[in-house]
């Protein structure tokens, strides 16, 4: 026989599949076309840059599962002499010189209240392209992938992963 406790604790578990569920059907719009590109502080090429540095975390290091930006002191090993005349090495030399970091605009952001990380999926060997698409074969990074709760609930059935609500939802925001 069940207690008040149990059936109010089954009773708020169906609610809650029921919250996921609708948010998830709801979620079920068409593919918006890619975003346009936000604008930097200083131009990169990804494509470029690529044609020297082969993986990405040589540059993106992980930091508490979230990938990080290289440091500016990276990029001046390379460009105290490669392209240091031209107005952009200027520009990110500027930054270096005065301790501060570039300000970079974050291409894809999530909600506070979603947990994601990257140092899972990189152990799980789903690939930087499978979300950022192919980051290499571009001067200008946009959002190419869509980061809805139906594109990841998808790509984690697709792969066999959790769709559990708490694997990606922060209880406590």
């Amino acid at each position: 026989m069940h207690t008040k406790v149990q059936w109010r604790l089954a009773a708020l578990l169906i609610v809650a599949a029921m919250i996921c569920s609708a948010a998830s059907s709801q979620d079920q719009r068409p593919s918006k076309p890619p975003a346009a590109p936000k604008p930097q502080p200083i131009p990169f090429s990804h494509k470029l840059h690529t044609k020297f540095i082969k993986e990405c975390r040589d540059c993106h290091q992980i930091r508490e599962d979230e990938m990080t930006l290289p440091p500016d002191s990276q990029c001046m090993q390379c460009h105290a002499t490669i392209a240091a005349e031209s107005p952009a090495i200027k520009k990110l030399a500027a930054f270096y010189k005065a301790g501060k970091p570039v300000p970079w605009v974050k291409v894809y952001t999530l909600p506070n209240y979603v947990y994601f990380s990257h140092s899972d999926h990189l152990k799980a060997k789903v690939g930087c392209e499978v979300c950022h698409g192919p980051v290499a074969e571009r001067d200008v990074v946009t959002q190419e992938k869509p980061t809805s709760m139906t594109a990841c609930m998808d790509c984690h059935r697709e792969k066999g992963a959790p769709v559990r609500c708490d694997t990606c939802h922060n209880p406590n925001p």
